[in-house]
């Protein structure tokens, strides 16, 4: 990414060149998100997104490329790159198709962020069986959104079968593009390898075992304490919650109403160095957050 958003690239622009600044006006689509139409002088362009913030960065960045159209004669402004945020709820829309179609439900971890204060950058991990796709942003849930798009990408066909609806392919017959991702993959490790850069990017499962086995022993004892419990009698659900409060993680639990089955949907967010979201059906995510930190504490 840039070292600045489109709207602080366009900002500058317009100090250097000491010239009104751009204004912004947004409004409510029809399907609930947001228009913005971004002003330089007498250039316009419009820009749409999810919340009015995703609207007006995308509004910046068309103007950017107006100006640049319009006025050749002018220093151009510095290339921003920009990631279009989808405009619908793409995490909710591929939850849902997984449950529809019995397929393994996404599975949500940030695998990398970093970049300077005024400019982060996130790397967010989309995984469904073994198709994994990958969103970066500056923000957590947008790069979130951006992976889970992706992955739609693959697994939908696009053909429309009737109205509001899509023929969907099946993820068994998905092997080859997950192939071709995997050899693209050691390819470029190897080229990372073979480049001189020390640490490539993304986040290593020894890593995530090592962040967890660092904890202090007493709070690791008092999770595996919880763990290895058998007073629980099957209730999972106070079982992870004692286990979160051992750790000291505060998570984000959600129940989302499954639309073929009566038990609902829960998705458990860790908020930690190693974010991780867990979403599957009550009655299985629970044991799988159990099993996550026998694992990571062993």
């Amino acid at each position: 990414m840039a070292s600045k958003s489109t709207v602080s690239a366009l900002q500058e622009y317009c100090a250097k060149h000491k010239i009104p600044p751009p204004t912004y006006e947004c409004i409510d689509a029809e399907d609930g998100s947001f228009i913005c139409r971004a002003q330089v002088m007498n250039v316009e362009a419009d820009g749409q997104g999810r919340s009015k913030r995703d609207a007006k960065h995308s509004a910046a960045n068309n103007l950017i490329k107006r100006l640049r159209m319009d006025y050749p004669d002018i220093d151009n402004i510095r290339p921003v790159e920009h990631t279009p945020i989808p405009t619908v709820d793409m995490i909710v829309t591929l939850r849902d198709y997984c449950v529809q179609r019995q397929h393994p439900l996404p599975v949500f971890e940030i695998v990398q962020q970093g970049g300077p204060p005024d400019a982060p950058e996130f790397i967010a991990l989309c995984s469904v069986a073994s198709i994994r796709r990958y969103g970066v942003s500056d923000h957590k849930k947008h790069a979130k959104q951006i992976a889970a798009a992706k992955i739609l990408e693959v697994i939908y066909d696009g053909t429309p079968a009737q109205e509001h609806e899509m023929q969907v392919a099946s993820i068994d017959n998905k092997m080859e593009d997950i192939e071709s991702e995997r050899y693209q993959k050691f390819k470029t490790y190897r080229e990372l390898t073979e480049s001189g850069i020390d640490d490539p990017p993304g986040v290593l499962l020894c890593d995530r075992h090592n962040y967890f086995t660092k904890f202090h022993n007493k709070i690791k004892q008092a999770a595996k304490e919880i763990l290895n419990s058998h007073s629980y009698d099957e209730d999972y659900e106070n079982q992870v919650r004692d286990l979160f409060h051992a750790l000291k993680i505060t998570p984000r639990i959600k129940k989302v109403p499954a639309e073929k089955t009566v038990e609902p949907i829960v998705q458990i967010e860790i908020d930690c160095e190693y974010d991780v979201l867990f979403a599957n059906l009550s009655g299985i995510v629970y044991k799988n957050v159990l099993d996550y930190f026998r694992d990571m504490l062993d």
